[in-house]
């Protein structure tokens, strides 16, 4: 397995592995919004600065999973917010098949402003994202790996603290974290109703277990 930085070139294949974890956990607005959508989102996300998308690539050279954070959680919230034009029509078709979700697009993108009252991820300085990794691929050491290769480059990059948030409902990863050495910071709820954990990575002081 090889580990490296994604390129805007990887778009195709991250967008396929993202799109299909939804049918391991279903959770989410991002997993009810299809192809179109995900393909303007990391768009954005690849072509940012601040984004530091790492990805595991097999022998074949076929993306198998990636880690994605952001070395600036307001910067990045700022740019995908001069996106939203594109970002809404690349969303379309996912309302006309399910009108429900302008109500959910509404609140995600509110959230995105200052003092919304409105939280779904943290909105301030380094910040873990997605951790994808492809369900017909079983290689969870591999896996891991990529998780721990994304920790040391942030690291590197002079990120001291990471935060990101977990679902409470997805407890394996909750639990890995934790045994990782993340620590709880708080727990709130969604407008969804779920349960929400923010959590942070001291990388200056963490010890990695694994």
């Amino acid at each position: 397995m090889r580990y490296r930085l994604a390129k805007p070139s990887d778009l195709r294949q991250i967008v396929e592995l993202h799109f299909s974890i939804r049918s391991t956990y279903s959770i989410g607005i991002f997993s009810q919004l299809g192809k179109a959508f995900l393909r303007q989102y990391y768009k954005i996300i690849l072509n940012d600065k601040n984004e530091v998308v790492v990805c595991a690539e097999n022998d074949q050279g076929k993306i198998v999973g990636f880690c994605s954070s952001t070395l600036d959680a307001e910067a990045q919230m700022a740019n995908i917010r001069s996106h939203r034009l594109s970002l809404g029509l690349a969303a379309v078709g996912s309302i006309i098949s399910k009108p429900s979700l302008v109500k959910a697009l509404m609140q995600r993108y509110t959230s995105t402003k200052k003092d919304s009252g409105v939280q779904f991820v943290a909105a301030q300085g380094a910040r873990g994202e997605y951790w994808v990794w492809d369900s017909s691929c079983k290689d969870p050491i591999s896996s891991v790996e990529l998780q721990e290769v994304s920790l040391k480059l942030l690291k590197a990059l002079g990120v001291k603290e990471l935060t990101f948030e977990v679902d409470k409902a997805n407890k394996q990863i909750f639990q890995f974290h934790e045994f990782n050495g993340a620590k709880s910071l708080e727990e709130f709820m969604l407008p969804d109703g779920r349960a929400r954990v923010m959590m942070k990575y001291d990388l200056v002081n963490r010890e990695s277990k694994l």
